[in-house]
């Protein structure tokens, strides 16, 4: 009797996670360098798309898949329509939107990651994952309330002179997150305050959870692989 062969794998299916983390990094990493550079917030825009599109891949459903492709395009529409014309609805629209999106994303990849009691490298690149899109998230949401109210975010004490950049706005987002405060740019008025709040609790909670949970999974993995490997000791 023939052994049937195994399924094949698509090595971007594998390794979906570790795409989406390469994606997140060279948005937080090249988009500002790029966008400092004068290539414009048109690039920023493409970065957050492409990581977007990296977000909705690891879903597993197809017809889910193909209706988050289509939310995609709808938020990239929408955000290129409010840089052109200025519109306050479709900046608020569009932040919503990629906002829901990314937790969406964020909350799959957090199962994911703790979905099995091995820790390998795909779930490591899920649980980083996650946690930079929170940070790119609140930054989104950030840069839509600096374009709502130049106010609600100060430079060096001052409000700007125009809206906040993406690149800005992910500094302060990550700044947030991490807790490091350095003070450059502040918020200013209770919403903005009590969101910045908001998205640092959430970033130490979660690093402590899913550390302490990462721990765990693991710690469990070796005991069960030493208990199988160690020999019965049976009496006589």
């Amino acid at each position: 009797m023939t052994t049937p062969a195994p399924p094949h794998i698509n090595p971007l299916r594998a390794h979906r996670y570790a795409l989406l983390l390469v994606s997140l990094l060279a948005t937080i990493a090249l988009g500002p360098v790029l966008e400092a550079m004068d290539f414009g917030d048109a690039l920023m825009e493409g970065f957050l798309g492409i990581a977007l599109l990296a977000a909705v891949f690891p879903t597993s459903s197809t017809p889910q898949r193909r209706l988050m492709y289509a939310a995609v395009v709808l938020v990239v529409v929408l955000r290129w329509l409010a840089a052109r014309y200025g519109s306050g609805a479709m900046t608020v629209a569009g932040a919503v939107l990629w906002t829901l999106l990314a937790l969406l994303v964020a909350s799959r990849a957090v199962r994911f990651a703790l979905s099995s009691v091995r820790v390998d490298t795909e779930r490591l690149c899920a649980a980083i994952s996650a946690y930079l899109l929170l940070g790119v998230c609140w930054g989104v949401v950030y840069a839509a309330m600096s374009h709502l109210d130049h106010d609600a975010l100060l430079v060096g004490g001052q409000p700007p002179p125009a809206p906040l950049t993406m690149a800005d706005t992910l500094y302060f987002s990550f700044v947030t997150l991490a807790t490091l405060g350095y003070g450059d740019i502040t918020p200013t008025g209770p919403i903005t305050r009590g969101i910045a709040v908001f998205e640092a609790i959430v970033g130490q909670f979660y690093l402590a959870i899913l550390v302490a949970r990462l721990v765990g999974l693991q710690t469990a993995s070796h005991s069960n692989a030493t208990t199988n490997a160690s020999p019965r000791w049976e009496e006589p």
